[in-house]
């Protein structure tokens, strides 16, 4: 039979919700909120509400931190923080400039100017707030992380693992060039990337995104079973994930031919989204290389019935001669 064109399982990591990597929650490191007067107790109440998407208490509690104290810095970064929630570029400047002004051996705004430079377009003038803000301090993950960002956008891998490592090496509770540097090896199909996704995993034993992205490394380099076990895990963690269910049987069509499975997982994950075209297109092939051309001729047509120039239900009718 000629080679199939197969949907390539989605890239994107899954939560309880199947958005994409990054949308998912995790418990905030800071503690709940507490009733407290104290400037401490303000800013890490802003913090928490901040980390929990309730900008508008965030603003409030700020707003009273720095009633009390107007030049405290940490308030001010946190204040930056909630106008970048906003997306309030011109506000966050003028914060992050007073924070620089009130305390110019503070390397923390410098960073935080680096990044707004950067989401701005211009990494030269990043790199020039990196570079004093390394001056300043030289023990700074968060610049070596944005540094590697930085790198990473210019698709410079050697110059961006070279980053984050160094923010690794100097903060190993920071988790970000963690995940950085796994998803680097991950793309070069490096072994490297298990133990980097490991590490994040003790890190962050809860969060289930690492899991996937581990289960999709597993399953493009030779070891669809275990992959297979990590998806079977976070199906039980976050039952009626449509992202996991089609993983599952995507795994068991492509790399395990066990295609009876298949059309199981993809049922399930059709059950969750009854118009995904991708599990219902898989579903058929799975049927057609069980050799029931007639159940993926009925698949084939349900979808060009609702997707009537979807190319590949035409080509797979094409290939079983109708």
């Amino acid at each position: 039979m000629a080679c199939m064109l197969l949907l390539a399982s989605c890239t994107e990591s899954a939560n309880n919700d199947g958005k994409s990597k990054g949308t998912q929650q995790v418990e905030s490191d800071i503690d709940k909120p507490v009733d407290t007067l104290d400037m401490n107790g303000y800013i890490n109440r802003a913090r928490w509400y901040l980390a929990n998407e309730q900008v508008g208490y965030a603003i409030r509690d700020i707003n009273s931190a720095l009633s009390v104290d107007g030049k405290n810095i940490d308030a001010l970064l946190v204040l930056a923080d909630i106008y970048y929630a906003l997306g309030d570029q011109d506000n966050i400047l003028l914060t992050l400039n007073k924070a620089t002004e009130i305390d110019p051996l503070d390397s923390r705004p410098l960073v935080k100017l680096a990044e707004l430079s950067f989401l701005q377009g211009n990494s030269a003038m990043a790199n020039a707030y990196l570079d004093k803000a390394l001056q300043l301090n030289g023990i700074n993950p968060q610049a070596y992380y944005m540094r590697g960002i930085i790198s990473m956008s210019k698709n410079d891998t050697v110059q961006a693992l070279k980053q984050f490592m160094k923010a690794r090496n100097q903060d190993d509770t920071f988790i970000d060039p963690v995940l950085q540097i796994a998803s680097i090896y991950s793309a070069q199909r490096n072994p490297m990337a298990k133990d980097f996704y490991g590490l994040a995993l003790q890190m962050e034993p809860d969060n289930n995104a690492i899991f996937y992205d581990l289960a999709m490394y597993m399953q493009d380099n030779g070891e669809p079973e275990k992959a297979l076990e990590i998806y079977d895990t976070l199906d039980a963690r976050m039952p009626g994930s449509y992202q996991v269910l089609f993983n599952k049987g995507y795994v068991n069509l492509v790399y395990l031919l066990d295609y009876d499975q298949a059309i199981v997982e993809f049922d399930k994950a059709l059950q969750v989204n009854p118009k995904s075209v991708d599990a219902l297109l898989n579903k058929g092939v799975a049927y057609e290389q069980k050799g029931d051309y007639k159940q993926a001729k009925s698949i084939y047509l349900q979808i060009l019935k609702d997707n009537p120039n979807y190319q590949l239900a035409i080509d797979a009718l094409y290939r079983i001669g109708e």
